[in-house]
């Protein structure tokens, strides 16, 4: 069965494990690392855009954690 919650928390904890491996990581970097398609990253990246989880830079598209993105 799905759980948001978990997916949440899934994501969350790959783009730690992804930057803490690569430094800096955009959305190819992270469906690399998790193995998805982009554009199933892409989807789920604008649901933690939403929830204020991760602020994505429009210029450079770099992801970073935002502080409540890295409580969960």
């Amino acid at each position: 069965m799905y759980n948001k919650k978990e997916s949440v928390e899934d994501y969350l904890e790959s783009i730690l494990l992804a930057q803490k491996q690569k430094g800096q990581i955009r959305s190819i970097d992270l469906a690399n690392f998790m193995n998805f398609s982009k554009a199933s990253v892409s989807i789920a990246l604008k649901k933690l855009k939403d929830y204020k989880y991760v602020v994505i830079d429009s210029t450079t598209g770099l992801i970073t954690l935002t502080e409540e993105g890295v409580k969960i």
